[in-house]
């Protein structure tokens, strides 16, 4: 029977004959048992329970193993994935975190697991800075998969802040009842920024189509209407108008500040670029700089460090530079200061303009470099507009950071092939 079983099982049997009876020891476990020739039935049973017991123990490891190694190839597999991965149980308590998601967050798996989601997945509405509703308890409810909203950002242990985007499923059991929730999310941080980048570059690309199509239809009579203006203002036949010339004239000169822009736009310029160092670019100009600040009773400061030379046009990064001092200028108060900085970092030269003011709102921040949008009481909106214009030309980018202490303007020209954000 323990043959036909498969199954090793140490067993010792004595048997022999004591005048005319048999008896039969067997030593189990230690245990000495007395079993005569009338009861070898029992002895049977005996041995079929242990085959039996055997048996099921066997079963039962096999399955605890089996239950070990899936258990062991789902832990792989999601700590291996790229996105993010918490799991929670029905009451919305963290039971796993992968690598991805303790990057993201900023809390491990130890830290994370036992607590509630909504203790190390904070999210909020990145529009209204609002809290956002976790999908967990609306999973384990209606049973579905629930994706985040658009401009969903989630608040890191450390305080900052990054974009998700994320959804989760319900996890069930054989018999089809909820057990939890998966929550699968990545940092879309960086391909937001590329997005932004791209719709601000398809905008340029427009307004440069209009401009290189009317720019220089309107500039000729302006410039007609303009030189008339000037010569009736000094005939002493119209002395009692002058101040409606001066008037007239003045409009004109903004009208020309627009047309200017949209011509430093148009496409079809043909862009002069040479080898030039930025420190030299910014010596030449610090003078005007200069005497526009102290007429403001504020402050340039340079710090122009040692930076290599970096293949752009001198004209247009003149440009860029006199309108980011001068956006920092009405940025700051009175006694203020601007600093100016020059430095190599990874392969790129920066170019960065620091003001003192109150900071840029969020609802701004994002639709700075839009045509036509200014905050200025007589702006144009073109300023910072022609300023990305002239970055994307110049094969660099412009990057920024504010905050109530102030803020700064980065512009990355890339000395090398690879270029690095500073973010």
């Amino acid at each position: 029977m323990i043959k036909e079983s498969t199954i090793d099982i140490p067993c010792v049997i004595f048997s022999e004959r004591i005048g005319k009876e048999r008896q039969v020891r067997t030593i189990k476990d230690g245990v000495h048992n007395h079993i005569t020739e009338g009861n070898l039935n029992e002895f049977i049973l005996s041995v079929r329970n242990e085959v039996h017991d055997v048996l099921l123990s066997n079963l039962y490891r096999q399955a605890n193993k089996d239950v070990r190694d899936q258990k062991e190839w789902f832990r792989v597999a999601l700590a291996s994935i790229g996105d993010a991965v918490i799991t929670t149980d029905t009451n919305s308590t963290i039971t796993f975190m992968n690598p991805v998601a303790e990057q993201i967050t900023g809390y491990t798996q130890k830290e994370a697991i036992g607590k509630p989601i909504s203790s190390v997945f904070r999210i909020f509405n990145e529009l209204n800075l609002e809290p956002a509703e976790i999908p967990v308890d609306r999973v384990i409810k209606e049973g579905f998969i629930i994706g985040l909203a658009n401009h969903t950002g989630l608040i890191t242990k450390s305080g900052e802040t990054v974009s998700i985007a994320d959804s989760a499923a319900p996890i069930r059991d054989d018999d089809g009842y909820i057990i939890g929730v998966v929550m699968v999310f990545r940092d879309i941080t960086e391909s937001k920024r590329m997005e932004e980048q791209i719709a601000r570059m398809d905008k340029l690309n427009v307004v440069a189509q209009m401009a290189a199509g009317i720019a220089h239809e309107i500039w000729n009579p302006m410039t007609t209407v303009r030189g008339f203006l000037q010569l009736l203002a000094i005939s002493s036949d119209f002395n009692d108008y002058n101040d409606y010339f001066e008037t007239m004239i003045n409009e004109l000169e903004r009208a020309n500040t627009i047309i200017f822009g949209f011509l430093s736009m148009a496409k079809d310029k043909e862009l002069e670029v040479a080898q030039e160092n930025l420190n030299k670019i910014i010596g030449n100009i610090a003078p005007l700089i200069q005497a526009e600040a102290i007429m403001n009773n504020k402050c340039i400061k340079l710090e122009l460090g040692e930076i290599p030379d970096v293949m752009l046009c001198e004209n247009d990064i003149r440009q860029l530079i006199l309108n980011l001092v001068r956006n920092g200028m009405d940025a700051s108060e009175e006694g203020d200061s601007i600093t100016i900085r020059t430095y190599a970092i990874e392969g790129n030269v920066v170019l960065s303009v620091k003001d003192n003011g109150k900071g840029i709102k969020k609802e701004i921040l994002e639709k700075l470099g839009t045509p036509f949008f200014t905050t200025k009481e007589n702006g144009t909106g073109l300023g910072l507009f022609i300023c990305y214009n002239i970055a994307d030309k110049n094969n660099a980018s412009i990057e920024i950071d504010t905050s109530n202490n102030g803020t700064t303007f980065y512009v990355l020209f890339k000395a090398s092939m690879e270029q690095t954000s500073l973010f």
